[in-house]
């Protein structure tokens, strides 16, 4: 993955939480679904990631398609690698079918029929290439791009109760005391995730919970 502005920090740091919600998702790709619905989910709480303006507006519609894409890509080559499946990703079906036996390769659990992946994969290439968001960009007024991602935070305008961030920091084992920079709400997060996410003996609420503390706490010291 390539970048080519330090803009596209802010975009990667809000994709990197969008590959974590989506990996809780498991049970809505084995059954199908569609970008559409998928989306709408994401408008909803508790993930509250995109709002009604980012299906209107063509340019919001556009980013908020290719940062989904993005993530949805990432992630197909996680679940590839770890042999949990293969994410065959369309606009109107997105669908995670079983592996077909131990993954060797990037292709190894790739069912037949699907599309190919890898460096051969066109779409593949596009959406993991941030600079592809970017082109997107030149001529339009930063405080526009600024304002798209403010609306993916819940509720638009940020406000953040005492018992909210209290809240926040206790999900993630931290204190309005700790010296928190990025990296370290970053490091405390992952490590958070990883015993909360049901695949390593969590639930999908729990890893729910520790999601929506760090993307409130990344609000909260403006780090987003």
């Amino acid at each position: 993955m390539e970048t080519t502005s330090l803009a596209s920090k802010k975009y990667e740091l809000k994709a990197e939480l969008l590959i974590d919600v989506l990996s809780t998702f498991k049970t809505e790709f084995k059954a199908g679904i569609s970008e559409f619905s998928l989306i709408t989910r994401l408008k909803q709480s508790p993930q509250s990631l995109f709002d009604e303006q980012s299906l209107r507006d063509p340019l919001l519609l556009f980013k908020t398609h290719f940062v989904l894409f993005h993530a949805l890509y990432r992630l197909r080559e996680k679940w590839q690698a770890d042999n949990t499946g293969y994410l065959d990703i369309h606009a109107l079906n997105i669908q995670l079918q079983e592996p077909t036996g131990p993954c060797t390769s990037s292709l190894g659990s790739k069912p037949t029929g699907a599309r190919d992946v890898g460096e051969h994969d066109a779409l593949a290439a596009y959406y993991l290439d941030w600079r592809n968001f970017e082109e997107t960009q030149r001529g339009e007024v930063d405080a526009l791009l600024d304002e798209f991602w403010h609306k993916m935070q819940q509720g638009g305008a940020q406000t953040f109760s005492q018992v909210e961030v209290d809240n926040a920091h206790a999900t993630l084992n931290m204190t309005k005391s700790d010296d928190i920079s990025l990296s370290v709400l970053k490091k405390r997060y992952k490590k958070t995730l990883q015993r909360a996410h049901p695949d390593k003996g969590g639930s999908q609420e729990e890893a729910q919970a520790v999601i929506n503390a760090y993307h409130l706490l990344l609000g909260y010291y403006s780090f987003s």
